[in-house]
């Protein structure tokens, strides 16, 4: 059957609700949100699919015209099948073209490669995490080289470590490009079966979501040669939890092993769902092996091991163990006594393990129906692991339900369920009072917390370790750090990333553990892109506290940083659990950074808020001097308002005629060009004013209207021209940055009128003469003294 593009729609319950209010908070205080983002899998077994007339392929890349295409010695001269296949679709038409990348084996396995990402490794224990970085490095660079844009994609034929590095990188591109995956082994087929719509890589340490997955199995590839160690692991992996393959792979030949694991997935696919513990039988137990079993034995004799205890606690009936090893004898033959593990290796392990209140770890193991997540007593579980034996009947063996509500699925068809990616945007006062601050509601009892701090005052940093400290005394906090990054684009980087993923590992972050940004956007993106990065998702919480963090940055669901000159290149859509906005902050700030502030709230009321744009006009200078009157506040509240009522539209952004990124498209591209000179919030005034002149010349916009916005801007100190402004480059930015952003179509945000967004949306629209009387124009007003 061949694969079905899924669509992924996100859907915004309600625009501006007003959720439950906090204590402390009137309703006024709080805004939220609200969005829920649709994710799909799908999965197929298709023969013929390098045939030219099968469009299991095409299907599945449905619009991309552009393709990054990853493959690794894995698959052999298959790989040259699929290029040959690609050169004729492009030759049909079928696409513009094509880039193939070829990666070792050994991706993200600790190997060092070359890249122009340059990340520290020093002091970092597992350097599969820094060699990840590098190789999905590699890979944005090829999808810029390629000219990826939004409706493209990226293709990978490999192995089970090279394909989840390829979704890692694909999630990240301009923050959500798709990935179609190509497996032809076992292996990797149960890797992304295990992994759902989350793929992990690096030894599970990092991660991202996969808004829509695609995964082809090359049917013709199941029977060609015999299979590798890794296979044979997972062919031991799905006999623990299934009966019908371990009588099979006991009379079967080797040449069928391959098939009949296949038809073993098919089967268990029909009872269990993306992510079920069924796939995750060896997960659990590996680090108990002897330590001179590679990695793959190691996953063979954690099998075993997991049945042996599967057995021991009434899981499994006695046959079981013993037909499992006869199927080892046959499919990894050679492997140590599994029947307990080394006393000193379980202590290690278990003291690594988190107990819940009643003192019991959470494991996988295989029982008579498949394999389940249960709750064992921790000392039980350490006595049965290394002296064998049953426990006692005293001690708590429960399953834990969770899984059950994992999506269904079944092979040749999609999975699709949908997530919260909703948030509270709380006004609060006193954030930094130790005794005082409503932060502590947003801490589990016990929990680590990592704060990531601009250092712009020193006396800011000193007051979070000291609310720290005062939560770590009270045990409200078991430990904490704090990390400093000081704002601004140059600091937006995969390199500043990967010090908040270090700082995160060193912590031992978890699921129940939080990571806090205190700071303006720059700060925000970064602490938000490591906490998508880092275990596929560690809950963290918002504290802007600058005003475009306040009024923008801070209350939308995208991270990211930028790459060379490429402006949030690399991202996701990410929600934190809170953002918690204390206006006490603007105190604190340069009067540049209020402006830069004040440019956002410009941006939106020009487009969306005629009364907010006159407020603005009218009281601007209450906000610029940081005064906290009636109409600042006001500023503020419609502000936020108008933001949220777009984003809860639009929160992910599929549809791409966005009112919000007015200013942005020329903002973008002018903060790199002038090295970052320009801060952001003036290179959007210039966006603003540039792309206001345009309205103008196509008639959008009425000349009186152009003359009230550049005259605020002036009255703010706001820039409209800079001397980076050249025409030539300009243009073919626009063509060659903003059009593939943007789908191939330019959605150039202008207004219509004050308060009324419009869109000129074709590029054919405007013209390079255009574009250098706009610059002329500001360039005159700019030296004139003209509104």
């Amino acid at each position: 059957m061949p694969a079905t593009a899924a669509n992924t729609s996100a859907r915004a319950h309600g625009t501006l609700a007003q959720p439950a209010v906090a204590s402390g908070a009137s309703a006024d205080d709080q805004r939220a949100l609200y969005a829920t983002m649709s994710v799909s899998f799908s999965i197929d077994v298709v023969s013929g699919l390098f045939r030219p007339d099968n469009a299991a392929l095409t299907d599945a890349w449905a619009t991309a015209r552009r393709l990054v295409v990853v493959r690794d010695p894995t698959v052999g001269e298959r790989g040259e099948l699929l290029v040959s296949y690609l050169r004729a679709v492009r030759e049909r038409g079928g696409l513009d073209d094509f880039l193939v990348v070829d990666v070792p084996e050994g991706v993200g396995t600790g190997a060092r490669r070359s890249s122009t990402w340059e990340l520290a490794t020093s002091g970092l224990a597992d350097a599969a995490f820094s060699d990840t970085l590098h190789v999905c490095g590699e890979l944005i660079e090829a999808a810029l080289k390629a000219q990826l844009g939004r409706r493209d994609a990226f293709l990978v034929y490999g192995g089970q470590r090279t394909a989840p590095v390829v979704a890692l990188a694909a999630a990240s591109f301009r923050r959500y490009t798709p990935a179609i995956r190509i497996h032809r082994d076992l292996s990797s087929l149960v890797a992304c079966l295990r992994d759902g719509t989350r793929t992990t890589v690096a030894d599970n340490l990092l991660g991202a979501l996969a808004r829509r997955t695609y995964v082809i199995v090359d049917g013709d590839a199941l029977s060609a040669g015999r299979i590798d160690p890794a296979e044979s692991a997972s062919l031991l992996a799905l006999a623990a939890v299934d009966g019908g393959l371990r009588g099979e792979l006991r009379h079967c030949g080797t040449d069928q092993y391959r098939s009949q694991g296949v038809a073993s997935v098919i089967r268990l696919c029909r009872q269990a769902g993306l992510g079920h513990p069924v796939w995750r039988v060896a997960d659990t137990w590996s680090a108990l092996a002897p330590p001179r079993l590679d990695q793959n034995s190691a996953s063979a004799w954690a099998v075993l091991l997991a049945a042996r205890l599967a057995h021991r606690l009434g899981l499994l009936p006695e046959e079981a163990p013993r037909e499992l090893e006869a199927c080892a004898e046959r499919v990894y033959a050679g492997l140590p006594d599994a029947t307990t593990a080394d006393e000193s290796v379980v202590d290690r392990w278990l003291a690594g393990q988190r107990s819940g209140a009643d003192g019991t770890v959470g494991v996988v193991l295989p029982t008579g129906y498949g394999a389940a997540e249960f709750l064992v007593d921790r000392a039980s579980l350490a006595q049965v692991l290394t002296r064998g034996g049953r426990p006692a009947a005293r001690q708590p063996v429960r399953a834990d339900t969770a899984a059950a509500h994992a999506p269904a699925m079944t092979i040749t068809a999609q999975s699709r369920h949908d997530l919260p990616a909703g948030f509270p945007v709380q006004f609060t006062d006193g954030i930094l009072k130790p005794g005082d601050s409503p932060l502590g509601g947003l801490l589990p009892p016990g929990c680590r917390v990592l704060a990531i701090v601009d250092p712009y005052r020193r006396s800011q940093v000193d007051k979070v370790r000291t609310l720290l400290e005062t939560y770590r005394r009270s045990g409200q906090v078991s430990d904490s750090a704090v990390l400093t990054i000081p704002a601004g684009e140059r600091t937006k980087t995969v390199a500043e990333v990967d010090r908040v993923l270090r700082a995160a590992e060193r912590l031992r972050l978890g699921g129940e553990d939080r990571i806090v940004a205190f700071g303006g956007g720059a700060v925000m993106d970064i602490a938000g892109y490591a906490a998508y990065l880092y275990l596929r998702d560690t809950p963290y919480i918002r504290v802007p506290t600058t005003l475009v963090g306040m009024i923008d940055a801070g209350i939308g669901l995208k991270v990211g940083v930028n790459v060379d000159e490429h402006k949030n290149l690399i991202g996701a859509y990410h929600p934190p659990l809170a953002c918690l906005c204390d206006p006490a902050f603007l105190r604190t700030l340069p009067l540049a950074e209020l402006r830069c502030g004040l440019s956002e709230a410009i941006k939106i009321g020009t487009v969306c808020d005629a009364e907010l744009f006159t407020l603005i006009e009218r009281y601007h200078s209450d906000l610029l001097a940081a005064r906290q009157t009636t109409r600042s506040r006001e500023i503020l509240d419609r502000s936020i308002s108008a933001m949220l009522r777009q984003l809860s539209a639009n929160p992910f952004e599929e549809d791409l005629r966005r009112l919000p990124d007015f200013g942005h498209e020329f903002g973008h591209m002018l903060e790199s060009l002038s090295s970052f000179r320009l801060r952001h919030g003036e290179a959007v005034a210039v966006g603003m004013a540039l792309s206001c002149s345009l309205a103008a010349r196509t008639g959008h916009l009425a000349s009186g209207d152009l003359d009230r916005l550049l005259s605020l801007l002036r009255q703010v100190d706001l820039p409209i021209y800079d001397p980076v402004c050249e025409p030539d480059v300009l243009w073919r930015r626009l063509r060659d940055e903003v059009l593939p952003h943007k789908a191939g179509q330019l959605h150039l945000v202008v207004p219509s009128r004050i308060g009324v967004g419009d869109f000129i949306d074709s590029f054919d629209q405007i013209d390079a003469g255009m574009l250098q009387d706009a610059c002329a124009d500001l360039r005159a007003r700019t030296q004139g003294g003209q509104p």
